[in-house]
């Protein structure tokens, strides 16, 4: 990939998280609810590699639970919910591959 950098790459996931962020609150507050506004603690790891398996295991983490969140919806029957989990599930896929290949030397 001619100009490809990890930074490039950690930075363009980072900006899809924050639209993600985005819009799960936004279709909080729509169903009544609460976003948070106090985001977990942000890990710092010793090495490159230490922080790319981190966020292997927090991508793998998400995907489990937008899984969840998506057949709460169907079973709800809201679409519109289970539609956007569904989208950001997708990126969510791509970025665990993304640190997969990253740690795989890909």
């Amino acid at each position: 990939m001619e100009g490809f950098t990890v930074e490039d790459e950690l930075k363009a996931i980072a900006i899809t998280e924050m639209k993600h962020a985005e819009a799960i609150a936004e279709r909080l507050a729509y169903l009544g609810g609460t976003p948070t506004t106090k985001p977990d603690p942000i890990f710092v790891g010793e090495s490159l590699k230490e922080m790319i398996e981190k966020d292997k295991e927090d991508e793998e983490s998400a995907i489990e639970l937008y899984k969840k969140i998506i057949k709460k919806a169907n079973e709800e029957f809201d679409t519109t919910t289970a539609r956007l989990f569904r989208k950001i599930l997708e990126d969510e896929e791509e970025h665990h591959d993304t640190f997969t290949g990253l740690l795989e030397g890909r």
